[in-house]
């Protein structure tokens, strides 16, 4: 019998996490999955695979929400229709300013499917940045309430190693298969992202901005063609490349609308690559394309220390200095080694719902690779 399970995740056309999605889809076909997203602009993505539905609300829901309660909320029936839901994102424990309204919602929901006896994990993940112990011991205890949690990086790990239930495991898009894509010389990619959407560095926006033109500036004058990426326009990526367009002049902005494979091409021919969101990083590396990483969160700083980069890195207080920095590069079999995650659950399928059962193991529990 299939298993239906329920996922937990942020689309808002962040290739990132649609990437996240894709992969789940793809590497376990025999699995049905339904992002708890109501809306309707994901429906043609969604088309695109076999195993991904929609989350059931229909217009009755919607106007039986004002009247009764909201189906959205309804966590006690979901967890009677669903036979797991898995929480599957990067960046998804920050204490921002709403941190407990979300933190109820995950207590809620939670409490619900293990009443049920229904599992509930934490894929793909990091931790952070936070800075009251208040958010930490509130996290400590939802996840013992959990069945497994995996971290992307040590330092989240290290955090609650005390805890059985939490494992580190490599980022899943280590292992993401991207598109052939032909590299072309003296070709400068650069992701962006908006600092005003980032707590705590909205004055360094006009600075970013001024920054970046200066380095198109420079590289369009030694020959280099130059595409600006915005992988998620709701974050206001597309905004910023524009606005670094409009005072250099020569360039291409490229915005991620739902077609992964297109624009992974695109940065998998460019040569050398300024990498500013975390996958962008990722990508940069997997395509074996010399990157210059900049740093908005711990959660990049984490990546760079377990992959053996020192700091100082360049972040956005002192994105000046991007102009002066040098290109780094990987060890290629350090990559072959992180892409290399446990999925042989379709020859052991026999049991996969049991509380170890191989999709746990294959998705949750995959190797611990000590940098």
């Amino acid at each position: 019998m299939r298993k239906k399970i329920l996922v937990d995740i942020y689309l808002a056309f962040n290739i990132g996490d649609d990437m996240f999605l894709d992969y789940l889809a793809n590497t376990f076909p025999e699995v049905d999955f339904v992002p708890f997203h109501a809306g309707n602009n994901y429906d043609t993505f969604f088309s695109k695979y076999k195993n991904v539905s929609k989350f059931p609300y229909t217009l009755f829901d919607k106007i039986k929400s004002r009247i009764f309660h909201s189906k959205l909320k309804d966590y006690k029936w979901m967890s009677q229709h669903f036979d797991g839901i898995l929480f599957l994102g990067g960046g998804i424990f920050r204490e921002e300013d709403y941190w407990k309204e979300v933190y109820t919602y995950r207590s809620d929901i939670t409490q619900a499917f293990k009443e049920n006896e229904k599992p509930v994990w934490i894929a793909g993940s990091n931790f952070g940045p936070y800075s009251t112990s208040s958010f930490l011991e509130a996290y400590k205890d939802i996840f013992n309430k959990m069945n497994k949690v995996t971290f992307r990086d040590h330092a989240s790990y290290n955090l609650f190693a005390s805890n059985a239930k939490i494992s580190y495991a490599p980022d899943v898009l280590w292992s993401y298969n991207l598109p052939k894509s032909d590299k072309k010389e003296k070709t400068l990619g650069i992701s962006v992202i908006d600092p005003g959407h980032k707590q705590g560095y909205k004055h360094t926006k006009s600075k970013y901005i001024e920054t970046h033109r200066k380095l198109c500036h420079r590289f369009l004058s030694n020959g280099y063609k130059i595409k600006i990426f915005s992988f998620c326009e709701n974050e206001g990526d597309l905004d910023v490349a524009k606005s670094i367009s409009d005072g250099v002049g020569d360039v291409d902005v490229i915005n991620y609308a739902g077609d992964i494979d297109d624009f992974l091409i695109e940065i998998g021919s460019c040569s050398k690559f300024v990498a500013a969101r975390f996958h962008a990083n990722i990508i940069a590396m997997k395509f074996q394309t010399e990157f210059i990483p900049i740093v908005y969160s711990s959660k990049t700083e984490n990546l760079l220390s377990d992959l053996g980069f020192s700091p100082p890195f360049i972040n956005l207080e002192n994105i000046e200095d991007l102009n002066t920095a040098d290109f780094l590069t990987i060890d290629q079999q350090l990559v072959k080694d992180l892409a290399v995650i446990t999925v042989h659950h379709k020859r052991h399928q026999r049991s996969w719902w049991a509380r170890e059962s191989s999709f746990h193991q294959s998705i949750l529990s995959r190797r611990s690779f000590r940098l």
